[in-house]
């Protein structure tokens, strides 16, 4: 039996492909990153300079590992590989570099099945392999759409995606119901850019629909959906879908009009604003979250305030703050007016401050109200079990329950954690 390890970094759509990567080689034994093992896989990210080190950092350990053990194998794949395959090659002995578009047949490439790195621009289907599991967690994450249509002015992520694909709504409940079948109670629905996902007519308020009525399965999330994309059919649906968390993750970026024209993003903060209200008015107690780079080439003090007054004046539940980082390829990376590290560093703190202050505001509101709160238990020892809930807050509960049962209770009932646990 084969010993696999294998370290996943960034996305959730990564996540999702790295448990497809290991049920392909049924039956193995899986190994901790630090074990011996006669295989192993590297899925990478590129979305930052510090996951491009990461990567580096990971291979060579790899290869340290295989100086001593020739018939180690080691495979890299993910989104830094697909963006600089031969920079990979050059740091030693590496088995494969296996591009985006390929990389759930890693199982067939070892096992001699002819194999020809792709450019992942050439791609048009979406790549679809069924998994009876999720190594390592107790709810599902199931990617369904791939690739991005949008060429923000940071991003580097869809040269490393392609263009968007997606899979069939099939497809879709097939896996669901495998996951079901297993044991999984919760499916986190992901994609590169969830918004984009088209089978024929059906949209994403479709898979929610279907998702919605699936027997067994007790909660969908979904991961992040770009503003432009959350659009009135899908905040009418809401209510109607039980089964739906009620946590949505919004991209915001800037909360500048001019910061957002210069990312060469699709939407306006006016857009913004009414769309978190929107959806608090169909779910008032809703957790919304929300991405904000900082020192974009170019952010003035006036920006940087304006941003984070812009933040405050909305109802969110957290955010997650980002230092730009300059992504070779990308139209920012030659923008004049880039912005010292210094400052960048200074900016992120006051964000992050303002983060805590949400997530404190928004605790207190599921207090006040005891919101009921319902999650798939995570951890359970001592007397005490733990969940990440459906409003996005960690839950902690002084009672044993079996790991990956459906607990629901409410605000009131549980000790819930702060911003930097969840």
């Amino acid at each position: 039996m084969k010993r696999i390890a294998i370290i996943t970094l960034g996305c959730k759509a990564n996540q999702a492909e790295s448990s497809i990567i290991l049920n392909q080689f049924e039956p193995f034994k899986l190994v901790s990153w630090q074990e011996e093992a006669d295989i192993y896989i590297i899925n990478t990210c590129t979305v930052t300079n510090r996951t491009d080190y990461k990567s580096r950092y990971l291979i060579r350990q790899a290869l340290t590992k295989k100086a001593k053990n020739p018939s180690i194998q080691i495979i890299v794949t993910g989104c830094y590989a697909q963006r600089y395959p031969e920079e990979i090659t050059k740091l030693g002995n590496i088995d494969f570099v296996v591009d985006n578009q390929q990389k759930l047949n890693i199982a067939d490439i070892l096992a001699g099945n002819s194999y020809e790195f792709m450019d992942i621009m050439q791609a048009k289907d979406f790549a679809c392999k069924l998994t009876n599991k999720m190594y390592d967690r107790t709810r599902a994450f199931q990617i369904i759409q791939d690739g991005c249509n949008f060429n923000c002015a940071y991003c580097a992520v869809p040269y490393g995606r392609g263009r968007s694909r997606s899979a069939t709504l099939e497809q879709i409940l097939q896996q669901a119901r495998l996951f079901v079948k297993n044991g999984y109670k919760e499916i986190v629905l992901s994609g590169i850019n969830l918004g984009l996902y088209k089978d024929g007519d059906n949209d994403l308020t479709d898979v929610l629909r279907c998702l919605n009525d699936l027997e067994g399965l007790e909660l969908i999330r979904i991961s992040s959906l770009e503003p432009q994309l959350f659009n009135y059919k899908l905040i009418n649906l809401l209510p109607s879908l039980p089964k739906l968390c009620p946590h949505f993750h919004i991209p915001l970026q800037s909360g500048t009009d001019s910061g957002l024209k210069r990312m060469k993003r699709h939407y306006t903060t006016t857009t913004i604003k009414k769309l978190v209200f929107d959806i608090l008015d169909k779910i008032p107690s809703a957790a919304i979250g929300m991405d904000v780079i900082t020192g974009f080439p170019g952010e003035t003090e006036e920006e940087h305030k304006f941003t984070c007054d812009f933040i405050c004046s909305l109802p969110l539940a957290y955010l997650h703050t980002f230092s730009y980082s300059k992504r070779k390829g990308t139209p920012a990376a030659e923008m004049t007016n880039q912005i010292p590290k210094k400052i960048k560093n200074q900016h992120s703190n006051e964000l992050i401050h303002i983060s805590q202050e949400l997530t404190a505001n928004y605790t207190n509101l599921l207090y006040s109200n005891n919101i009921p709160l319902r999650g798939i238990v995570e951890n359970s020892e001592n007397g005490c079990s733990e969940f990440l809930s459906d409003h996005y807050v960690r839950v902690y509960l002084s009672k044993e329950y079996p790991v990956g049962e459906l607990v629901k209770t409410s605000a009131k009932e549980v000790k819930i954690a702060g911003e930097s646990d969840v």
